[in-house]
């Protein structure tokens, strides 16, 4: 169902309950109303009859010959019912009400009423003339003209009501029209970036809070577009550093591997054809010599393909197998290590392989991008928050000008965001990455 009928359902209920109260209200009301009518004018009544007729000695002498009293005359009296039965209980006289002339309500509105209304009893008076009695006068309410009356105004009322209901539709039906085009916007607005549309953007809108909701979606938008680019930067830069790698162990496997094999090669054939059995000798030697270098250089690259290091040496041992390593390529560059060894009992198997890689990748960002003469590596552990806590500083010459933008620090980044740790980049006459990693304990 959508927001403009879930409304127009929930505000129809709510009036319709509303009215529905108030017809209760309106019915409770009428039922008071009418029963103290109806008790004050049979008290009125009463009143009348006993000061007017009961005490009048010579009532006798206003009677006619049918022995009336002259009821039937009182045909405007509209609550009350009232007759006289002489001695024999014969009626004489009563006031005429003409029914016909009003519009009675449905037999069902009358019973609901009387179903909760409190029996008004019928009033009997004798009459008596010099002290003999002649009769007797019954009044008893007659309170169908207020029904009627309460009746046609609740049919008035049901038709303003109905035309309060309609008035309240189409106000709300004209409100959703000016209101949902702006929304029809913003759905527009997520058809687009569903489609990948990230230049997708929703316009200015007079509704304070849609516009708030449009800024938010072009602000969204924005990341999404940079995000975007930046991932298909990553993608590509990649796709690049793969075919370098590639091209990098093409060339090792030639240069190093290449060259072995062939001098095996010419070490083998010179066996073949030396009959001379030091020179034979000389050649295996060389052989093997050859081959133990060859299974250096195949470890070395291996080493560098994958982090079976970890698993050989041990996290503490690689980390300073790594460092060392590097500070050897580079010997002019003073490099400070530090390694807390209560890391050991608190990193999981998990976190040791990215912190490697982190530290291997800042190594070579530095060795490619920087001109060092100092660099700092420090693991720390805080024992009491579980966090380990890594600096790398380096006091190069940073030649990209975007720190961020460099697929090894988004790299770095997407590690430490997997580990659920917080990596922060600062950018002076320096450059330091400062890593906290919440370890399990």
């Amino acid at each position: 169902m959508s927001l403009k009928f879930r409304l127009l359902t929930y505000i129809n209920l709510l009036l319709l309950v509303a009215v529905t109260i108030g017809i209760s209200v309106i019915i409770a009301s009428a039922q008071k109303n009418v029963r103290q009518e109806i008790l004050s004018t049979l008290s009125l009544a009463t009143f009348a009859i006993e000061n007017g007729i009961k005490k009048n000695p010579e009532i006798y002498l206003f009677q006619n010959e049918e022995d009336t009293i002259g009821l039937a005359n009182l045909n405007e009296l509209r609550h009350l019912r009232i007759q006289f039965f002489d001695s024999s209980d014969q009626l004489r006289d009563q006031t005429s009400s003409d029914l016909s002339t009003i519009s009675l309500p449905p037999s069902w509105f009358i019973d609901i009423i009387e179903k909760f209304s409190t029996v008004i009893p019928e009033k009997k008076i004798n009459i008596k003339i010099r002290g003999k009695n002649s009769g007797y006068i019954l009044i008893y309410p007659e309170p169908l003209y207020e029904y009627s009356e309460i009746w046609q105004q609740i049919i008035n009322g049901f038709f303003v009501i109905l035309l309060f209901f309609g008035l309240v539709n189409i106000m709300i039906f004209v409100f959703f029209y000016h209101t949902l085009k702006p929304i029809n916007l913003i759905i527009e607005g997520f058809r687009k970036l569903e489609d990948e549309n990230y230049k997708a953007r929703i316009n200015k809108i007079n509704i304070l809070e849609l516009n708030i909701i449009g800024q938010n979606f072009n602000k969204m938008v924005k990341k999404l577009r940079e995000s975007n680019n930046k991932i298909h930067k990553l993608s590509q830069d990649l796709i690049n550093i793969q075919e370098q790698e590639k091209k990098e162990l093409a060339i090792n496997i030639h240069d190093e591997l290449g060259q072995s094999i062939t001098a095996i090669q010419a070490e083998a054939a010179s066996i073949k054809k030396n009959k001379n059995e030091e020179s034979r000798i000389q050649a295996l030697d060389s052989i093997i010599k050859i081959s133990k270098s060859m299974m250096l250089s195949t470890r070395n690259i291996i080493k560098k393909l994958s982090l079976g290091i970890l698993d050989e040496m041990g996290f503490e041992i690689a980390i300073n197998d790594m460092v060392e390593t590097w500070s050897k390529r580079y010997p002019k560059v003073v490099i400070n290590y530090s390694f807390d060894k209560n890391i050991n009992t608190l990193i999981s198997p998990s976190f040791e392989g990215r912190i490697y890689r982190i530290i291997q990748e800042a190594l070579t960002n530095i060795s490619k991008h920087s001109e060092p003469k100092k660099v700092n590596i420090n693991l720390e552990l805080d024992s009491k928050q579980k966090e380990l806590e890594i600096k790398i500083f380096n006091d190069g010459i940073i030649q990209n000008s975007n720190a961020k933008n460099g697929v090894g620090l988004l790299g770095m980044m997407e590690r430490v965001k997997q580990m659920k740790g917080i990596i922060n980049f600062k950018k002076k006459n320096y450059f330091e990455i400062h890593i906290v990693l919440k370890l399990n304990p």
